[in-house]
């Protein structure tokens, strides 16, 4: 893994979490799921134990082994492994942060507590605070998802003054749909050099949906759970932007856009993210865990058939053969 200190950026994938079907957590594919992510999407940087890893769904015990098994299969594959250590409890927060720096993670991620909110900035950068300094040498980002949280503090207030509050803040995971409020982010912080990683979804999870709109407005990366499959597509359009090719760029942006279109109208989450992962990867993710439902045949056959129409899958890219990604 790269230095810790280094700025995360770039296509970040949001992981995974894999699972049996009598859903206890299968680590024995995570490094498989590496290699994947490598070798056939061309991603070397993960979001561990996110909304995608259903972290809010484990035990702090297994969202610990869930960590070292992705640095430990990660090591000298991936360039940045960040672990989402976010919970309702301060204390568990701080035991997950401690657990992230003693492994060897090259950074942590926070979401607001949810349950008894934060009421206005400076609670959320005390808790925060609280949370970075149990791994203070780690580059520390907040996690914005006020859809999921409820909690509506702007991350443009939030990001006035944090670094005097939290030394090792280096930026900002922002899955919002308030483009506004991402560009007052990017605008007011030029001189910092934050990280600003888009992540905003629709139903939350497909985030290169808006990435084109995004990188003109200055993101430095994106974190996005369709890069576990998309990778490589949405690095085509990411390359088209940097050589000024916008194009090409909006193109890509279009053809990403008709898929994640398609599957939202269907019912896209978790489940059917896990789904199609299975499906063309040929790594069994096996099913979601409760209250969360496994996605139905249905939607896998019409994600496969989409997939194909859009030369994003031929059935040679079925690996192993793989057509049972669900019942």
């Amino acid at each position: 893994m790269a230095s810790p200190k280094k700025k995360l950026q770039g296509l970040v994938a949001a992981t995974i979490t894999p699972m049996t079907e009598h859903g206890e957590i299968n680590f024995s594919v995570i490094g498989r799921y590496v290699d994947y992510l490598v070798e056939e999407q061309g991603v070397k940087n993960v979001f561990v134990n996110g909304t995608t890893g259903e972290g809010l769904s484990l035990s702090i015990s297994e969202r610990c082994r869930v960590a070292e098994e992705w640095v430990t299969q990660g090591r000298n594959k991936l360039d940045q492994i960040v672990i989402h250590v976010g919970a309702l409890s301060l204390k568990e927060s701080q035991e997950l942060a401690q657990h992230a720096a003693e492994i060897g993670a090259d950074g942590i991620a926070v979401i607001a507590p949810f349950f008894l909110k934060p009421w206005n900035k400076d609670v959320l950068i005390s808790f925060l605070k609280e949370v970075a300094a149990a791994a203070p040498a780690l580059p520390f980002y907040y996690y914005h998802i006020p859809a999921l949280t409820g909690v509506k503090i702007r991350a443009e207030e939030l990001l006035d003054g944090i670094q005097d509050k939290i030394p090792s803040f280096q930026g900002l995971k922002f899955s919002d749909t308030d483009l506004l409020d991402f560009g007052q982010c990017v605008d007011q912080n030029r001189q910092r050099q934050f990280a600003f990683l888009f992540g905003v979804d629709e139903k939350i999870f497909a985030s290169d949906q808006q990435l084109l709109s995004a990188l003109v407005m200055g993101a430095t990366g994106a974190v996005g759970s369709t890069y576990n499959y998309l990778g490589k597509k949405t690095k085509q359009m990411l390359e088209a932007f940097e050589r000024k090719d916008f194009s090409s760029a909006l193109n890509h942006q279009f053809c990403i856009q008709r898929f994640i279109n398609f599957v939202v109208k269907l019912g896209f989450g978790v489940s059917q993210t896990k789904a199609i992962m299975t499906l063309v990867s040929g790594i069994p993710m096996g099913p979601p865990r409760l209250p969360l439902q496994k996605a139905s045949r249905e939607f896998t056959d019409n994600a496969e058939a989409k997939l194909k129409s859009l030369d994003f899958l031929s059935c040679t890219d079925l690996k192993d053969g793989n057509t049972d990604a669900c019942s």
